[in-house]
Order: C-alpha cells, then sequence, then structure tokens
C-alpha cells in the first residue's frame, strides 16, 4: 500500500520557504506514530528541511534526480521506481513530501491522510487536487477550537475509488 500523508491549509498550501505552513505538535505525534516502522520517501528540500536526520525507526529514501546527491544515514533514489523498489518488504510505503514528489506518487497512491488546516497561510508549495471522481472520504475526525491562537484542523483519510 502506498499511503501520502500531508498537512494542508484550506488553499491546499502544504509550505513556504521550505518550511510546513503551521506546527501543531499532536500533528507531529500522530505522524510519527503512524510511520515508525515503516518506509518513507521524500523528496531532497523534505530531506533537507527536516531539523533532524534520518527520522527514526523508519526507513529513510531521498527522491532526486541529480545524479551527484547522497544523503548520509539515507538511502537515495533516482526515479520513483527506484525509490519503491528500496523499501523493504512488509513495510508500508508512506509519501511524506514536498510537492512535486507528491504530484508524482499521487496516480500510484492507495490511500491519502490529510490533516486538513482550517485557516489559510502565505504558501509556495501545493498539494494536488484530491478529486472526489477519484478519492472518497472513509475516515475524518474534526478537532475544533473557539479559540482564535488554536487552530481547528481534520484528520481525513481518503481511499482511491475502484
Amino acid at each position: 500500500m502506498i499511503t501520502i500523508i500531508v498537512a494542508t491549509d484550506r488553499n491546499n498550501g502544504i509550505g513556504y520557504n521550505n518550511n510546513l505552513l503551521a506546527h501543531l505538535p499532536g500533528d507531529l505525534k500522530r505522524f510519527r506514530e503512524i510511520t515508525m516502522g515503516h518506509c518513507l520517501i521524500m523528496g531532497k528540500k523534505t530531506w533537507e528541511s527536516l531539523p533532524n536526520k534520518p527520522l527514526p525507526g523508519r526507513q529513510n529514501i531521498v527522491l532526486t534526480d541529480n545524479e551527484l546527491d547522497c544523503f548520509e544515514c539515507a538511502e537515495t533514489a533516482r526515479s520513483m521506481d527506484q525509490a519503491l523498489s528500496l523499501c523493504k518488504p512488509g513495510r508500508e510505503v508512506f509519501i511524506i513530501g514536498g510537492g512535486s514528489v507528491y504530484r508524482q506518487f499521487l496516480p500510484l497512491a492507495d490511500r491519502l491522510m490529510v490533516t486538513h488546516i482550517h485557516a489559510e497561510f502565505t504558501a509556495d508549495t501545493f498539494f494536488p487536487e484530491i478529486r472526489p471522481v477519484e478519492w472518497y472520504v472513509a475516515e475524518q475526525e474534526d478537532y475544533l477550537s473557539d479559540e482564535p491562537e488554536v487552530l481547528s484542523f481534520s484528520y481525513t483519510t481518503y481511499l482511491r475509488r475502484m
């Protein structure tokens, strides 16, 4: 199974200046729990944005088209097929960004795990549109706040329509 995991704002923004748009501590904990023990595929910019490399307890694969790139403590892939072939058997594959990697893997994904942040931010990187003809909501948990300084968000799991 290939799962894309992402946090987006109301406009499908996912990042600005190679940083996340918002800090949701519970979302980072959830990301860690969901992905622990599995295979993570990410682009070079996502790898570079990580404060601690590699993400522990998970197989880290960095997708790059630059033949000279090599990433300490991570495996390097030059194509989507190579990245998938590096994933160890029995591990779920999680695509964790960035924008171009999401666009490349979206047609192959079986599941989307999206944290929809109920706010708008300045963004320069976006997630592709989730088209209802291709995806349906399988599960959703809403976390709503009346306090202006606390962000409201929803965890939504989409499955590909057959």
